[in-house]
């Protein structure tokens, strides 16, 4: 055993912070079955003769996850690091967030007087940091802040090798033979989640006529139309996706590319139940191949990395117009004009237009409640083809679907 602080391991579903309490304790067998499965669990580090955890670390491995929790003495969450596994198996630390606490009745992540400072880093360690550290009532500062990539990066650790995760100096751990103490919670009742980006859903339905909805936030009930926008030409097979109105040279392609031709271009229309002549376009779908799509990714642009996403976050494309669009990277003009913007003015809900001398066109389209900022997903069959683009105006996101 190592020199050091002795803590004891207890597995663990993970922390109840209104109760400040260790739940839903596990044997080492089935942490380490999780750990292989890369199903989440947390380990608490607990100071000996104590429910008082130093640190708790919760993984969750298939989601590239984990994320090391500091407590002070009387229990209260002081600092989070938090870490994505990288392509070759690295942890990345991505994440920073303390607190520093002036007195001993003061709640946990007061924001009014407790200090707070707040650090991400990119890929190439280049990041931003947000400080108040006399808490938000005495003013804050944030700027950019860079760190050689060696410094977030470290190795994955092994089952049980919690030291170097722990982020707490020379560590003593034992681990106490004790078996299951209480029932398996369910999923969707742990008491934490893996920060996961925004994920597609309901994709399939959202292209099937006839489906219905109920929008969130009692907003109403929608049924689906498709309209059929036209065919694509793709003289280079590099898409781009954008506000037409920010179209020219510069505009990006995505890093997944397909092979040069003609591509069907579908737009999910939702019609409102009760207001017939109220539409929206929910979707608009590049269809590379009808075939069933098995898998879901974000699409990038170049030197974007889906790992780097916090919770709920998407990369995206803005919109100021009202208006998205695809295009071939060969069709895109040097620069709009407003000649060419006037044409597309004329969507409703799509229009198809062929800049003066490009080989491709352009198909635009309305997107959903309008202005805002849109991802685009790409769907990829079981033998991990890209099928399709779609970019997704997040007007079913949180929406319902309906038995029909």
């Amino acid at each position: 055993m190592s020199e050091g602080t002795l803590l004891d391991v207890v597995y663990c579903e993970g922390w109840d912070p209104a109760a400040r309490a260790v739940t839903g304790r596990l044997s080492s067998g089935t942490a380490r079955g999780r750990d292989a499965a890369g199903e989440q669990y947390a380990v608490a580090l607990v100071r000996p003769d104590t429910e008082m955890p130093l640190v708790l670390l919760e993984i969750a491995w298939k989601h590239s996850f984990a994320r090391t929790v500091l407590f002070d003495e009387l229990g209260r969450r002081r600092g989070f690091f938090e870490f994505r596994v990288l392509e070759d198996g690295a942890l990345f630390l991505m994440k920073i967030e303390q607190w520093t606490y002036r007195f001993d009745d003061q709640e946990e992540f007061d924001k009014k007087s407790a200090g707070h400072l707040e650090m991400s880093f990119g890929p190439d360690g280049k990041g931003w940091m947000h400080q108040a550290p006399q808490g938000y009532g005495g003013g804050s500062s944030s700027g950019q802040v860079s760190k050689q990539v060696s410094e977030l990066t470290t190795p994955r650790p092994a089952f049980g090798d919690w030291e170097p995760l722990a982020n707490s100096g020379p560590l003593a751990l034992r681990t106490p033979d004790a078996p299951d103490t209480d029932p398996p919670l369910p999923a969707d009742e742990r008491p934490w989640r893996p920060s996961v980006p925004l994920c597609p859903s309901g994709m399939d339905e959202m292209f099937t006529a006839g489906t219905r909805f109920s929008l969130s936030g009692d907003h109403g009930l929608v049924e689906v139309e498709l309209r059929d926008a036209g065919k694509l030409r793709m003289p280079s097979g590099r898409l781009v996706a954008a506000d037409p109105a920010f179209l020219d040279s510069d505009a990006e392609h995505f890093t997944v590319t397909m092979p040069p031709g003609e591509y069907q271009v579908e737009v999910s229309v939702i019609r409102f139940v009760d207001e017939p002549a109220h539409e929206r376009v929910a979707a608009a779908k590049l269809v590379v191949a009808d075939v069933p799509v098995a898998t879901w990714e974000t699409a990038l642009w170049p030197g974007q990395n889906a790992l780097f996403l916090g919770d709920g976050e998407f990369y995206g494309y803005g919109v100021d117009s009202g208006t998205g669009c695809f295009a071939d990277a060969a069709a895109v003009p040097a620069e709009m004009d407003d000649d060419l913007l006037e044409k597309f003015e004329e969507v409703d809900p799509y229009v198809d237009v062929t800049p003066d001398g490009a080989d491709g066109n352009i198909i635009a389209f309305t997107t959903g409640w309008g202005d805002g900022s849109y991802p685009t997903w790409i769907g990829r069959s079981a033998d991990g083809t890209p099928v399709c683009f779609v970019t997704d105006m997040l007007v079913l996101n949180r929406a319902r679907m309906m038995a029909s």
